[in-house]
């Protein structure tokens, strides 16, 4: 009999579905179900595990945190610990018939070791048992069929490397939170967590932040005309693009009156915009993003549809697909959906030639494998039509646009306008997630003289660099080398969850992370910068490659984290000190707009009930309600309106953080809604009459 392990329930009935050569029955144990099959001629057996069946731990004589204990904690021995019990005993109930074991996890670092815990598992049980690796990176019965037929050895560097990055991350992040924790007294749900890759991506967003804060705003000037002629009008601006030299200023202004303008240059040329390339992680990520998912969310979604058979495995660095992929069988498949037929076979046409990005030697780039074979949730199915346009499109034909460039002489200063118009679409057709907005230019030629409606000035202020966003920050983090493809989206959860970051789109630094950031840059350059970080995944490569052994490199980041924590614990009082300070303004809210003295949460001790008040109570009686059930937290995002830090409020059924000012003052006034519902419902009907006048 052989005994094939899949990573997770759903992934191990895809299998077992795709694969199965008799009738397909399956059973329960606990709560884990498992199906029976004949594949490849054998009986076989399909079980699932839960991700990583063994958790890496700190023996139980750690369990308090004690300063006294810090340095031995460097030294201990890490333990690996059974938590998933019913999928292990659902392996030990076929382990001693199993005389071949199959490992059909996900095939990366992760999936290796997830894939190695139940090999040790099985040879507990069955000294003789055989072991092999399926590798595919699609979940289709094609790929199954060729990866079952052409099994591999499983890769115990490849597991060790995932260990050895398991085993650096909990040392130096049980160390560092400790002791932070205890040095600023956050213990229980309270605690301060600090890590590897977790640390250095918080110090790229609060470096950006303090970029912000302490950026000096200049005023600046820009001058606009707007032009006529018998072809059309259009806008034209100042080359002077922004002008922070008043005397510049003072010079237009003079030819404000101007009436008319001549052409100096009507300038057309047609370019060619070439496809977009397929997607690696980061790159699909960063597309989600773009349409209001959250990093996480979207990785969430893209691994369910994973498992389900519909999509590519999620997790790759690669744009270039494999010659051994079928795409013509991926249009063919697409091609039977109405959403996509228009574009497959417009694709079949020609022979396929699909872009191209930079190579790696993992799994082919995010692709469609196959068309939901049920109705899915709203989010999910946004999620597969993202990936299917955009791989339809890497096999589209460039698009064709036209660009016009218009130079005016107005009264003796250089205004220009730049126009563009799609002349053939060509990919933009299929991939609606890419933004393209005509502005088409009147045809003029050299001498055409053109008259001026108005020059409006327009008085501004520069502005700040902007936060990160979460799909931006996905880009920092690869080029920076912070993390893996697969990890990058739970750092940034993590840091949410940690209150470090708003929960939003831009990703704000709290008060909190501002203290502990720059409480280990003074200490240790190491610990916020990528260098370490990148430094270490070099290791990693290495023990995969076999030039270093598991214990080499967790020996040498041991060294490393004593270091910085003897720097640490010398200057432990004056930590203490930023980090209370840093904890008194975590819980502020803004100032009072009565007193002006600090908002902060009260509850009431006669009805419990929480609510925003000022400190100056009983000489100011300013309040502001607050939800009664739920987690909230105080956003790093202030109200545009009142500039009172919002809350963060998490419910406790729901999985949404919402992010909203509970200031009254900035709700909208029921009427003012009725005023614009009974606007919106006037402008439809509008249109509606225009459209029928036009038909």
């Amino acid at each position: 009999m052989q005994l094939i392990i899949a990573e997770k329930s759903t992934a191990a009935e895809t299998i077992a579905k795709n694969l199965a050569e008799s009738r397909l029955r399956s059973e329960e144990l606990g709560l884990v179900k498992f199906w029976f099959t004949k594949i490849n001629g054998e009986d076989s057996v399909i079980v699932p595990l839960k991700g990583h069946i063994k958790d890496v731990r700190y023996p139980e004589t750690f369990k308090k945190w004690e300063e006294a204990t810090l340095n031995k904690l460097v030294d201990a021995r890490l333990e690996y610990v059974p938590i998933a019990l019913d999928n292990i005993e659902v392996i030990n109930k076929f382990a001693k018939k199993a005389d071949k074991v199959i490992i059909a996890t996900d095939y990366d670092t992760e999936g290796e070791s997830i894939g190695f815990e139940a090999i040790d598992v099985v040879k507990a049980a069955n000294k003789n048992a055989r072991f092999f690796r399926s590798v595919f990176s699609s979940l289709t019965a094609k790929e199954l069929h060729e990866a079952f037929s052409d099994l591999k050895k499983p890769d115990k560097n490849l597991s060790d490397s995932a260990d050895a990055r398991r085993e650096i991350d909990l040392m130096i992040g049980a160390v560092l939170t400790r002791f932070i924790s205890l040095a600023a007294e956050r213990l229980g749900n309270s605690f301060l967590s600090v890590g590897r890759v977790q640390t250095p991506t918080l110090t790229l967003i609060v470096d950006r932040d303090a970029e912000r804060r302490a950026f000096k705003s200049q005023k600046y000037w820009r001058f606009t005309a707007i032009i006529t002629s018998g072809k059309g009008s259009f806008t034209a601006e100042s080359v002077e693009d922004k002008i922070f030299d008043e005397k510049i200023a003072n010079s237009i202004r003079k030819i404000k009156d101007t009436k008319t303008a001549n052409v100096k240059e009507a300038v057309k040329k047609v370019r060619e915009v070439l496809p977009p390339k397929p997607f690696n992680t980061t790159g699909f990520l960063r597309s989600a993003a773009a349409i209001g998912f959250s990093v996480p969310n979207a990785m969430r979604i893209v691994q369910g549809l994973y498992m389900k058979g519909y999509v590519s495995y999620p997790r790759t660095d690669s744009e270039v697909y494999p010659p051994t992929l079928d795409l013509n069988e991926i249009v063919g498949e697409l091609g039977k959906s109405p959403h996509y037929s228009k574009f497959t076979e417009e694709i079949k046409r020609a022979p396929l030639h699909p872009t191209k990005g930079k190579e790696a030697k993992d799994h082919p780039p995010i692709h469609p494998v196959m068309l939901p074979k049920e109705k899915l949730p709203a989010q999910d199915e946004k999620i597969f039509d993202l990936i299917a346009r955009r791989f339809l499109a890497t096999l589209s034909n460039p698009s064709k646009e036209e660009l016009m460039n218009i130079k005016l002489n107005v009264g003796g200063k250089e205004f220009s306008a730049h126009g563009s118009r799609a002349i053939i679409p060509g990919w933009r057709n299929v991939y609606t997630y890419s933004k393209y907005e005509e502005n088409i230019l009147p045809e003029l030629k050299n001498g055409d003289v053109v008259k001026i409606r108005s020059i409006d000035e327009i008085e501004d202020q520069t502005a700040p660099p902007p936060h990160y966003s979460q799909g931006g920050m996905m880009k920092v983090m690869e080029d920076s080398r912070l993390g893996t493809k697969a990890t990058r989206p739970e750092i940034l959860k993590k840091l949410m969850e940690r209150r470090y970051i708003s929960a939003s789109r831009a990703l704000i630094p709290s008060e909190m992370a501002f203290a502990v950031i720059e409480n280990f840059k003074k200490i240790s350059e190491d610990l916020t910068s990528p260098k370490l970080t990148a430094a270490l995944e070099d290791e990693m490569k290495e023990i995969e490659s076999g030039k270093k052994t598991k214990e080499e490199v967790v020996d040498d980041s041991r060294k490393m984290v004593k270091e910085i924590l003897t720097k640490l614990i010398s200057k432990r009082k004056e930590i203490k000190e930023l980090m209370h300070k840093a904890l008194l303004q975590q819980y502020i809210y803004g100032k009072c707009p009565k007193s002006g003295g600090n908002l902060r949460m009260i509850i009431s001790k006669k009805s419990h009930k929480r609510f925003v008040g000022c400190a100056d109570y009983p000489k100011c009686h300013f309040g502001m309600p607050l939800p009664q059930s739920g987690y909230i937290f105080i956003s790093p995002q202030t109200c545009t309106k009142c500039g009172i830090h919002m809350i963060e409020w998490h419910a406790k059924e729901s999985k949404r953080t919402y992010i909203f000012c509970v200031n009254p003052a900035c709700k909208p006034k029921k009427e003012d809604l009725k005023q614009k519902k009974t606007a919106a419902a006037k402008a439809k009907k509008a249109e509606i009459s225009i459209s029928k006048n036009k038909e």
